[in-house]
């Protein structure tokens, strides 16, 4: 109990103090913005990101005034490392009891070494494990949230679609549903890239980007059919050994479907999926993301596409807690 509570107080400590320091880092857009020394790139950065937030503003009733008015260079390549673990022969994700949020299915490092050491101690238990680099996150409205280096310089569509998935935590946030709540996010953010694409007139770029959500979803198919093998196969009783082995087999078949994706592509995409070991953790970190984005966008469709009711509509969405874990 006395280790338990003394990494629970450094975990504590470390995002404090994490946070502490992108408000220190903090300054306002306006006035990097109007400074000759402010480099070109980056004002013509923060210049998109103030035309995204008054758009999510206006017309996605998202509270983007509350949010990326103020920038910081933390002068790191991410801002947090997360963490997703799931038993080796299970697709249920380890979680997390948070204050005010409840449980959540990862844990959040502002240092790698951090969360590489929590990494190799669920490893040592049995667990899958994947951690990876974060560039977003939001604060839920505990603190206006600024733009960072770690995502500042992404193409404006993509700042666009970081941007409203983040406001929309900050719109609604439902304590210890993580798929419930990115799931809403990611939906809300798809749409509302469609929407702004439309309003700026940039019909190429709205095909291009109607086109990499065929692709995403093409992505996401595969990964529901490895995870209906995989839940089947743990569901087995088989021996250990031999559920390692086919455990095994079913990941290297999610390479080659992935490698047959990428050559009907083209290009050099889904590099990091076939570059390293595939485990449970991975698509439990891809299920929090997707599972439920389906179903938000029939909601918004049958609230005719009015956000503002649809909005109302998701706070009373009846998902069951075990559909979200």
């Amino acid at each position: 109990m006395l280790l338990s509570s003394c990494q629970t107080l450094q975990f504590y400590t470390q995002a404090v103090g994490g946070q502490m320091e992108i408000l220190h880092k903090s300054r306002p857009n306006g006035p990097i913005i109007a400074s000759p020394d402010t480099d070109p790139k980056l004002r013509k950065q923060l210049v998109a990101v103030e035309g995204i937030r008054r758009f999510a503003s206006e017309h996605l009733s998202l509270p983007g005034h509350d949010s990326y008015g103020k920038y910081a260079d933390l002068q790191r390549e991410h801002v947090t490392w997360t963490l997703y673990a799931a038993p080796e022969f299970s697709l249920e994700p380890k979680r997390w009891w948070y204050p005010t949020l409840g449980k959540l299915d990862y844990r959040g490092f502002f240092k790698e070494s951090d969360a590489e050491a929590l990494a190799t101690e669920l490893r040592g238990e049995g667990f899958d494990v994947q951690v990876g680099g974060v560039d977003a996150y939001s604060t839920l409205g505990w603190f206006h949230d600024p733009v960072l280096n770690t995502f500042v310089h992404s193409a404006d569509v993509d700042l666009a679609e970081l941007i409203f998935h983040e406001l929309t935590h900050r719109k609604y946030f439902r304590g210890g549903a993580t798929v419930f709540n990115e799931s809403f996010a990611n939906a809300v953010a798809e749409e509302g890239v469609r929407r702004w694409l439309k309003h700026e007139g940039r019909t190429a770029d709205l095909k291009k980007f109607e086109a990499r959500l065929i692709r995403r979803a093409e992505f996401y198919d595969r990964i529901e059919w490895t995870r209906a093998e995989l839940e089947k196969l743990y569901a087995s009783d088989l021996p250990p050994e031999e559920m390692r082995r086919r455990k095994s087999a079913i990941f290297a078949d999610l390479r080659d479907r992935f490698r047959e994706l990428r050559r009907r592509w083209g290009g050099r995409g889904l590099e990091w999926w076939l570059t390293r070991d595939i485990n449970n953790a991975d698509l439990v970190s891809l299920h929090t993301y997707q599972k439920h984005v389906p179903t938000f966008h029939k909601l918004l469709a049958d609230c005719g596409g009015d956000l503002d009711v649809f909005y109302k509509r998701v706070k009373k969405l009846e998902i069951p807690e075990e559909e979200d874990e």
